[in-house]
């Protein structure tokens, strides 16, 4: 049996006495296919299996058949109304001019997951803003007219345009209303759309269409197609001149506070711009009455001889022209005017002032579309040529937006890292900061904190990270801005020197200065613990007739060896260092007895007597070793090192090579 012969076998009345009562049931029935349409789908495989998709498409075509006949059979406005015939969707311009002042704005992914929305679309849609990202535009509307939006866009190439719809949605949660919906695309500079922008606005059927209607149309393609906003105003001047008619066409806008900027013109070819035009728009682009005229110029006719104050004119005088018409543009944070001059008198009648009007509320919109997508423009040419990585996350620290500096520092693509959670965020200063950031309606400023990460290559860097919070209206956290400046060179730079601060440039052993600290730290250590601390005199007892028989080069490489031996000597939490010329000490901490201490000076003597090769040359090393002991010598870090210099000298006395306490009772077993 075919995929035909498997759909029920459902009858709809249409006879006139019969015809209210489908009506009545439409939502029910409808909502019984839409119904059928998931199961479906949600029964189909990845790879639908020809008949089921002829199923789907058969079930679709039932749909919109039954629309077409309640349509027919009766003058109510149905609930569901697709208005392109049998449900198929194509790319189309409606000449139809929206009742609504405050037009909804969404952007989407591919899949019409909302990304942004405006404050109009997040009233009309109850959207919350926490769950952007998570939210699909499908719930707003009917199955069936969003699979086959959805099925347009997916296999759409690249747009030359919006395309646009009328479906019934349901935006106050208790009946439908026909809404248009255009779509534009958002395209990247490969040319890839990578995201949808939706118009929705009121549908209203009762305004003809007007030429005008197509020229706003044109606009929004040329400007969604990633034409800069001077060029689209320019394209539009010149439709007013070559497809209508009109002699001088120009428009002007300025930002709030700064001032008004001639942002594109034109003009028929009788007229020289470059003699006249210039002139003419310094001398009133100065003067205060222009941004006047932005509000006292409603839809105004003026005539040659009429002047705004002062020297102010619409148009060169030496242009000869009879009208112009001045329509103000304002939305938001711009002002503005659009200015169309005619040779002719009576060229703005009733009906074309109407229209006109009508066009510079679509265009206002559209230029403060044109302007915030300049804005985003510069904002996204200031983070790319930013070198320091930046990403965004959410309140919980997961990443939602990186720049390319990002994507350089770690490597891969950022689908990779988007979701995840940002390794190096703050969390426990984020929690201790918090109760400040509540308490403060414009909360810290930032976090400062320095973290180590890995980077793509493997190499450790030192990354400064400063992480900033961005909150809505109600002062609620919705995102952290997090900007992670390499600072390694810097670190290392700083290490090298701290390094060199503390530490012997011959052996690189701690120098005298760390040395002092370590004691000082040592004998605080032994304090608390009741433990013993010994320090550690040596001094080369032949070093000065080597250096004399050798060379000073010699002396040097006998000095390196002599430091790496002791060190192997002694344990990693003991500290072995460098204080002048052949003289070095050691600081053994944590003992508990002196027998311990003796073990480790004849393990140093044992250690130091081979001779040392250098070249073909084996030099015999002989030192001497004094030993104080703390707490019974002294507890005081100067006193103990002059108590171990003297047992040094002490243990030289008695011919060198070994060890010698301060206390002679100690020197013997």
């Amino acid at each position: 049996m075919g995929i035909e012969g498997s759909i029920p076998n459902l009858n709809f009345p249409v006879s006139p006495s019969e015809v209210k009562k489908p009506v009545a049931n439409f939502h029910q029935l409808q909502q019984l296919l839409e119904q059928s349409l998931r199961d479906l789908h949600a029964e189909s495989n990845e790879q639908e299996s020809a008949q089921e998709k002829e199923l789907s498409q058969a079930l679709q075509r039932l749909t919109g058949r039954l629309n077409n006949i309640l349509v027919k059979s009766t003058n109510s406005d149905l609930s569901s109304e697709f208005v392109l015939p049998d449900s198929s969707l194509t790319a189309s311009t409606l000449d139809v001019m929206p009742l609504v002042q405050a037009p909804i704005h969404l952007m989407t992914s591919s899949d019409g997951v909302i990304l942004m929305a405006n404050d109009a679309a997040v009233k009309a849609l109850s959207l919350d803003v926490n769950n952007f990202g998570a939210l699909s535009l499908a719930e707003w509307i009917p199955y069936q007219d969003w699979n086959l939006i959805r099925e347009q866009l997916k296999t759409v190439g690249l747009p030359k345009g919006s395309m646009t719809w009328v479906v019934s949605m349901n935006l106050t949660g208790d009946s439908f209303q026909k809404i248009i919906c255009s779509a534009a695309p958002m395209i990247d500079q490969s040319r890839k759309v990578v995201a949808w922008h939706w118009e929705l606005q009121e549908y209203n059927d009762s305004f003809p269409s007007h030429p005008f209607a197509t020229l706003a149309k044109e606009f929004e393609t040329e400007l969604m197609n990633g034409q800069s906003l001077d060029s689209c105003l320019k394209r539009m001047c010149n439709g007013f001149v070559q497809s209508f008619g009109y002699s001088f066409v120009w428009v002007a806008t300025a930002r709030q506070g700064q001032r008004m900027q001639l942002r594109a013109q034109a003009l028929i070819p009788e007229l020289d711009w470059n003699a006249q035009g210039p002139a003419w728009w310094s001398s009133i682009s100065r003067q205060e009455e222009l941004a006047q005229a932005c509000i006292a110029s409603e839809g105004s006719v003026v005539f040659p001889n009429h002047t705004h104050t002062g020297e102010f004119t619409w148009f060169p005088s030496a242009f000869h022209l009879q009208e112009a018409h001045c329509l103000p543009l304002g939305q938001g944070n711009f002002s503005g005017l659009l200015v169309v001059c005619s040779t002719m008198t009576g060229a703005f009648d009733q009906s074309t002032r109407k229209w006109l009007k009508a066009f510079g509320h679509q265009i206002e919109s559209l230029i403060t579309r044109g302007m915030e997508m300049e804005q985003l423009h510069l904002h996204s040419a200031v983070i790319g040529s930013v070198h320091d990585a930046v990403c965004v996350t959410d309140p919980h620290g997961c990443v939602v937006w990186v720049n390319q500096a990002f994507s350089n520092v770690w490597g891969g693509t950022s689908g990779e890292v988007l979701g995840a959670p940002l390794p190096s965020f703050p969390h426990a200063q984020l929690q201790e900061a918090w109760p400040k950031f509540e308490a403060s309606t414009k909360g810290i400023a930032c976090i400062k904190t320095e973290v180590m990460e890995k980077g793509k290559n493997g190499e450790s860097l030192v990354l400064e990270q400063v992480v900033t919070r961005l909150v809505d209206a109600q002062g609620k956290t919705t995102h952290f801005v997090v900007l992670l400046h390499d600072v390694t060179a810097r670190t290392v730079v700083e290490m090298q020197m701290k390094h060199q601060a503390y530490h012997d440039a011959l052996t690189d052993l701690p120098n005298r200065i760390m040395f002092e600290d370590r004691l000082q730290q040592a004998l605080a250590q032994a304090r608390r613990d009741g433990t013993l601390v010994a320090l550690l005199f040596l001094d080369l007892d032949n070093f000065k007739s080597i250096n004399d028989q050798y060379g000073h080069q010699m002396g040097d490489r006998l000095l390196r060896i002599v430091a790496k031996r002791l060190v192997k000597c002694v344990r990693t939490t003991d500290t072995v260092s460098r204080i002048s010329g052949d003289e070095f000490t050691i600081i053994l901490q944590g003992l508990d007895r002196i027998q311990d201490i003796r073990q480790v000076a004849q393990k140093i003597v044992d250690c130091l007597t081979p001779p040392v090769s250098l070249g073909r040359q084996d030099i015999p090393v002989q030192i001497s070793i004094g030993i104080a002991v703390s707490p019974k010598d002294s507890t005081d870090p100067c006193r103990l090192l002059t108590i171990a210099d003297q047992a040094m000298y002490r243990a030289k006395e008695l011919g060198g090579q070994r060890w010698y306490f301060s206390r002679p009772e100690w020197n013997s077993e």
